[in-house]
């Protein structure tokens, strides 16, 4: 039962025991009993209606809070399923951000290796263009030893000729030579000829010139006869580090370490610590 009904029930009995007190008091004063039933009859009557109006308005009373209760038991499931829905939002967004985390630290480790090969691609990219320096550089240098391999050429193909004009010319005054003894051989038989001149060795003989005049266009060099030189023996002078030639030595004087003789054909200036050999291999 609830509050009201106990209140109802309670008031009930308080008016049943106030129409006993005025029961009895109405005997007490000597009344009639029927006046006093009367009476009774009229109050049971009223109390009764009041009851009843009590009841009425605790069961309206019962049916506005049942209304309620269904109401606010609809919005209690309302407000339940919301709860639901927000907890099932907030572990969604917080998977998601488990994952946007996971997935960060996966791009910081991706962005560090990232890192890491620009790095070497930058290094190998330095290493590159150094090699290219290099080899531009080298390539400079081939095209300036060529262009100096090609002057250098280009001089010995002038010596070349030069020594062939000279070879041309030594052997036209060598065949002159030959013609006027073989002249003088027939009209002066009593003409007797020169001890010969010893053979020009075939061996290659190299050495140094140790002292030069290219004024007086002399010079002497540190073979002898020991090295197998002999008079009339013919060195041709050059630079070894330029690979130049420089002139034609002719021996006229021998000794057994040293020599000297003329300079010919000369296409530079001769000097000390140049080379000579009588011939190129």
């Amino acid at each position: 039962m609830s509050t009201l009904g106990k209140i109802l029930t309670v008031l009930v009995a308080l008016v049943s025991v106030a129409v006993a007190v005025l029961v009895a008091r109405e005997f007490v004063v000597g009344k009639s009993w029927k006046e006093v039933y009367e009476r009774q009859t009229v109050a049971v009557d009223e109390a009764l209606k009041e009851r009843d109006e009590a009841l009425q308005q605790r069961d309206a009373q019962k049916v506005a809070r049942d209304t309620d209760k269904a109401t606010l038991q609809q919005q209690a499931d309302t407000l339940t399923d919301e709860l639901k829905l927000r907890n099932s939002t907030i572990q969604t967004l917080t998977n998601e951000k488990e994952n946007q985390e996971k997935r960060l630290q996966e791009l910081a480790t991706q962005f560090g290796g990232l890192k890491d090969t620009m790095a070497s691609l930058v290094k190998e990219k330095d290493s590159w263009r150094k090699e290219r320096d290099d080899a531009t550089k080298k390539a400079d240098e081939v095209a300036t030893m060529y262009a100096e391999l090609e002057a250098k050429y280009r001089t010995a193909q002038a010596d070349l000729a030069s020594l062939k004009e000279s070879l041309r010319l030594s052997l036209e005054g060598k065949a002159a030579l030959e013609s006027r003894l073989a002249w003088i051989n027939q009209n002066h038989p009593e003409v007797k000829l020169p001890a010969q001149v010893p053979a020009v060795p075939t061996n290659r003989v190299q050495g140094l010139i140790t002292k030069a005049d290219n004024e007086a266009k002399v010079a002497e060099v540190n073979v002898g006869t020991d090295d197998g030189v002999v008079r009339g023996m013919k060195f041709f002078v050059y630079n070894s580090g330029e690979n130049k030639y420089l002139a034609t030595l002719t021996i006229n004087m021998v000794s057994t370490n040293s020599a000297a003789g003329e300079l010919s054909v000369i296409r530079g200036t001769v000097k000390a610590t140049d080379h000579v050999t009588n011939r190129f291999e």
